[in-house]
């Protein structure tokens, strides 16, 4: 797994992209809660609940978040709305643009691969709000194989990915979001954003 990463890598290099440098951390986050009885692409109450506890506990307790990225939203089909619902709330706390990954159904690989190098991330702590099928394709890209699949329920999970310079194997930590709303550092925040319920 890690010769493929440096092998994507590489060939970014050989494509003429800029020298290899890599984000401090990137914080990997499923969207948030959905209602599948409604049958409609957005979050749920309880969803929207969670993304703004979300913008509220990133910078809290994370320190200053730098970048944030979203799997695509099919603007055609309106499908995959919920990722960059779920960033929104981070946005608007941090003042920060989201970008959006537009490939990202079909090139998640190459989107993690291609982060790792991309000069608007190096040295960046960086948040993803993704689809939850294609996450571990994503941190397998980020250069770690450890992820397994995420339950189709499972929406509390809260995964960072730190990097050392010039070492492309994070160290990883893996949360729950449940556990981090019981911290300090979130229960005594100060944020623009509205403090709401708990998912």
């Amino acid at each position: 797994m890690a010769m493929r990463v440096l092998v994507l890598a590489a060939a970014f290099v050989l494509a003429g992209a800029p020298a290899l440098g890599q984000p401090a951390e990137v914080i990997l986050l499923r969207h948030g809660d959905k209602d599948r009885q409604r049958g409609d692409y957005n979050l749920s109450p309880r969803g929207f609940r969670r993304a703004i506890n979300l913008g509220r506990l990133l910078p809290a307790c994370f320190g200053p978040i730098q970048r944030i990225g979203s799997y695509r939203l099919a603007v055609e089909s309106e499908k995959n709305a919920r990722s960059y619902q779920t960033a929104v709330p981070l946005a608007v706390a941090t003042g920060l643009n989201i970008k959006m990954f537009t490939d990202s159904a079909d090139g998640t690989p190459y989107d993690g691969a291609e982060l790792l190098q991309a000069g608007w991330a190096q040295g960046k702590t960086v948040v993803l709000f993704w689809e939850h099928r294609r996450m571990p394709a994503l941190a397998m890209a980020l250069g770690w194989d450890g992820m397994g699949a995420i339950g189709k329920d499972d929406f509390d999970g809260l995964y960072r990915l730190r990097y050392t310079p010039g070492n492309f194997l994070p160290d990883v930590i893996v949360s729950r979001e449940s556990e981090l709303f019981q911290q300090a550092c979130f229960v005594n925040a100060t944020s623009p954003l509205p403090a709401v319920p708990l998912p």
